[in-house]
């Protein structure tokens, strides 16, 4: 499961999106550069807007057939102090056993070796404004199951990387709240051969739309060792910076 893990970790941080009052726009671009505005990505968590989540994942490794061989499940608790981000694990289990010690001290031993410093871009939403340059935005009409909500696809506009992705957003256009995200990186982390993500959004009392739930589904590895993953990272106890929910609250 090590691999695993290393996914888990580098597919896990992404972002809470903040009120919005004003009607939203119709055409795509407009739409994208709201939602851009409206969301917090990697740079601002890291940039100290939160100071706390906790992430609680469940890591499945499937055979052939779609089976669980492996199970893990870890309580992370992610705080961010002065742009410095740290992870502390509260419970880990393998396999139904107990391994939070053990775990512990791999994080011990990793954090210690500088191994544990995010790598994989992806986790930026494409309305970042670091990303919004790299997609191409078009409007698909409204939801098949809800209408009230309109469909934005997103592809890259030039040569694939890491951080450009290729997918669709579910909005609420009254409010220009995301509330889905479907999307597949177009440019694969080593060994994989695909990579399936979907955040689903809830509403916070005095910030808005934030990040409930993150789910991964994804293939690779050799031609003779291949491996199947299915990831579920749950978003809770989100705590806004000081800054932050004084600026929210300033809003309301």
């Amino acid at each position: 499961m090590p691999r695993a893990l290393t996914l888990v970790s580098l597919l896990l941080f992404c972002l809470p999106v903040r009120a919005q009052g004003s009607p939203s726009p119709t055409d795509a671009d407009t739409l994208a550069r709201r939602l851009g505005e409206t969301t917090w990505g990697m740079e601002e968590l890291l940039g100290g807007k939160v100071e706390e989540v906790t992430v609680t994942v469940r890591v499945e490794e499937l055979d052939g057939d779609g089976n669980i061989k492996h199970a893990e499940e870890r309580v992370d608790r992610f705080t961010v102090k002065d742009g410095q981000q740290h992870r502390e694990i509260l419970q880990a289990r393998k396999d139904g056993q107990d391994a939070t010690e053990s775990m512990r001290r791999e994080l011990e031993e990793r954090q210690r070796k500088g191994e544990v410093r995010t790598e994989f871009n992806s986790v930026n939403l494409p309305f970042a404004a670091s990303s919004l340059g790299q997609h191409r935005f078009s409007l698909a009409g409204p939801d098949p199951k809800d209408p009230h909500k309109l469909r934005l696809r997103f592809e890259p506009r030039a040569d694939p990387a890491p951080s450009v992705h290729k997918g669709e957003a579910l909005v609420d256009p009254s409010t220009g709240q995301l509330m889905r995200l479907d999307y597949s990186p177009t440019e694969l982390p080593h060994l994989a051969d695909r990579v399936d993500v979907r955040m689903d959004f809830r509403p916070q009392p005095g910030v808005g739309q934030v990040i409930d739930t993150l789910h991964v589904d994804a293939e690779g590895g050799l031609l003779f060792y291949r491996k199947h993953l299915r990831i579920t990272a749950r978003y809770s106890n989100l705590v806004p910076a000081g800054g932050a929910a004084k600026a929210t609250a300033a809003t309301r």
